[in-house]
Parts: structure tokens; C-alpha cells; sequence
């Protein structure tokens, strides 16, 4: 009995040494807020009307779209002549007699002047009077996949070509939407893209130029503010993939009943006495000191230390986690000695019962 009793006493002193020895980074009351972990965003709370890109006035020329242009001279004895005419892919609306004239981002009745002006110019005209009216609106074919509820292939208007119109299109996000879009537009987009502004700043000078839009780009949707407008745009052969949430586990092991990598949940956060929980709940109750060992962005490692009993009893104890945390159970002096006396007491009940 007394070498028990030395056996225990001595394990105590173990423990209290190596307590003193290895000290955690942090405390989970105290944790800096640059190392707790994110929260988990639900797609379906993203707000929609944030996706729409800049206003488009409806009589403003794009590419693809046909119009009816009639110039009247005065001198007509009958009805003036009528084209129907498309806005080539360089911008410009090749009109009969008078040539090519760039068009492109320009509004109807501005267009109207302007062909009215080249006319004379070219002297083709004398004082002629041009009317553009829009016969179809050019539509842009725009594909949404990955986590939307319908996946396919949209005809967008060009005025409303847009992150929004597209999701709201594909009928929203799934359960399993991440907040991350990529956008991959037809190549040489960006290009385009920054010639027709160049354009409309020659007619408009007081209308601000958006940045250049890349071909290919990724934005988190719920960082829109850090996002120009005018990558919210689509054009004819954009793709937008919404990306699906990755699965992400914890680790959970020490005084557990199963140690286990545990699946976190998709649409909420897991904590502390969750991720214990869902490993079998503990295997001394008197376990309380837990360690989470958490890796910053950089690779590097924090320990955080927290208690079972604070976090039972609400608060910062029971702290969010966040994926690939190492949760240990921590054995200490007392749960070391109450697991060796249970011991203990088996081993001599297996001895003084025959057979056990």
C-alpha cells in the first residue's frame, strides 16, 4: 500500500513539472482577435442587390444591337429611307452612303447627332435629320455553374448583364454555395471592354473610366466593397462558377471517448463542447484542462488553452473552431491519479475473484 501511495505521489510531481514546463501561447478568454477563428457565412444571407453592376441606361448601343435608322433630307417626295442596321463588334454602325461611324456606348439620341454630323462632314448630307430606333436589343449568353440551384445556360439582356441577374437566373444559391464566384470571360474582354469605355469617355467626358477588367478573376462575395463595379459586369460567353464549400474537420483526441477527425458543419460553427461532444464526450469526467492547437495563415502554430468547466458555463471558453484545430483532452495530476486508482481497484477485484 505504502508503494502505491509513493507511485502516486510521485506521478503528481510529474505532472506539476511538466505543467510548469510547457505554458500555452494563449488563453481562450484572452485570445487575440486575429486568431479566432472565421465565422461560417451562409450563401443564401449574401445580399443580392450588392451582385448588381452599374446602371445601364436602356437606350445606350452596344455591340449586337439592330437599329432602324432613317435620314430624312427634306427633298424626299416619299417616305425618307430606313435601314435596319447592326452594331458591328468595333463599335460602329455602317450606314449606307455615309460609312462607319463608331456608335458603341453612346445613347440613341446622342448617336442620332453624331450621325448627323458625319453625314455633313463626309458631305454626303446637306442638313439631313437622323432618327435611330432600337429594333432588338442585343442579349448576351452567360453560363452559371457549380453550387446554384439551376445550372445552365442564361440569355441576359445587355442593360442587366450582371452578377445578380445571372445567380437570380440559376434561382439563387445552393446549401452547399461557398462565397467565392469566379468569372471567366471570352478572351480579349478585358480589352474590349476597356476600348468601349475609351469611347464613351470621348462622347461623355465627365463619366468616370472603370478600372480594367481581367479575363479571369475571383472575388469573395461578401467582400464586395473591395470590388470595382465593373467586374460585376458580364458580357456574351461569360462563365460565373460558384464554388461549393469544402468539407472541414477538426481533430479531437486525448480524454475522449474516440479520438476522431470530426466533420464540421457546412451552414453553422462547431465549438469547443460540440467537437467533444461528437467524439464521445469525455472518458474522465474530472477532465477539464484542454488544449487546441490552431495554424495561422502563415504555417505557424498557437496553442490556445481552455477549460471544459468555463466553457460549460458559456462565454469564450467554449470557443469557435476553426478547420484542421487539434483539440487534446489534456491528462493532469488529477485525472492521471483517479484513472490509476480505478486501476488500482480493478486489478485487485480481478485478483480476489477467480476467473476475472
Amino acid at each position: 500500500m505504502k508503494s502505491v501511495a509513493l507511485f502516486l505521489s510521485s506521478s503528481i510531481v510529474l505532472f506539476s513539472l511538466q505543467g510548469c514546463s510547457s505554458t500555452a501561447n494563449y488563453q481562450a478568454a484572452s485570445l487575440p482577435q486575429q486568431l479566432a477563428a472565421p465565422r461560417t457565412v451562409n450563401a443564401n444571407k449574401i445580399n443580392m442587390t450588392a451582385l448588381a453592376g452599374s446602371i445601364q441606361p436602356a437606350d445606350r448601343l452596344t455591340p449586337g444591337d439592330a437599329v432602324i435608322v432613317t435620314i430624312a433630307t427634306g427633298i424626299e417626295t416619299e417616305k425618307a429611307p430606313e435601314w435596319t442596321i447592326r452594331v458591328a463588334e468595333d463599335g460602329s454602325l455602317n450606314v449606307p452612303l455615309v460609312g462607319p461611324v463608331s456608335v458603341a456606348g453612346m445613347r440613341l439620341t446622342d448617336a442620332e447627332k453624331l450621325l448627323a454630323f458625319e453625314s455633313v462632314r463626309r458631305g454626303v448630307y446637306v442638313s439631313p435629320n437622323v432618327t435611330l430606333r432600337m429594333e432588338q436589343r442585343r442579349a448576351n449568353q452567360v453560363t452559371v455553374l457549380g453550387a446554384v440551384n439551376k445550372p445552365q445556360t442564361y440569355e441576359l439582356p445587355v442593360g442587366a448583364s450582371d452578377l445578380m441577374t445571372a445567380i437570380s437566373m440559376a434561382e439563387g444559391f445552393s446549401e452547399n454555395a461557398n462565397t467565392v464566384a469566379q468569372i471567366r470571360h471570352p478572351p480579349g474582354t478585358g480589352a474590349r471592354l476597356a476600348a468601349l469605355a475609351q469611347t464613351r469617355q470621348v462622347s461623355y467626358p465627365g463619366e468616370a473610366v472603370p478600372p480594367p477588367v481581367p479575363d479571369q478573376f475571383e472575388m469573395d462575395l461578401m467582400r464586395l466593397n473591395e470590388v470595382p463595379q465593373s467586374h460585376l459586369q458580364l458580357v456574351d460567353g461569360s462563365v460565373v462558377m460558384i464554388s461549393e464549400k469544402p468539407e472541414r474537420f477538426v481533430n479531437v483526441t486525448g480524454l475522449v471517448r474516440q479520438s476522431d477527425m470530426i466533420l464540421m458543419p457546412k451552414d453553422g460553427d462547431m465549438r469547443l463542447l460540440d467537437a467533444i461532444s461528437q467524439a464521445g464526450g469525455l472518458s474522465e469526467s474530472l477532465a477539464n484542462k484542454v488544449k487546441i492547437i490552431r495554424k495561422r495563415p502563415d504555417d505557424s502554430e498557437v496553442v490556445i488553452e481552455a477549460s471544459i468547466r468555463d466553457a460549460k458555463k458559456g462565454g469564450a471558453a467554449n470557443l469557435r473552431l476553426a478547420p484542421n484545430d487539434l483539440v487534446s483532452v489534456e491528462e493532469t495530476p488529477l485525472t492521471y491519479t483517479l484513472g490509476t486508482i480505478k486501476t488500482f481497484i480493478r486489478f485487485g477485484f480481478s485478483s480476489a475473484v477467480p476467473g476475472i
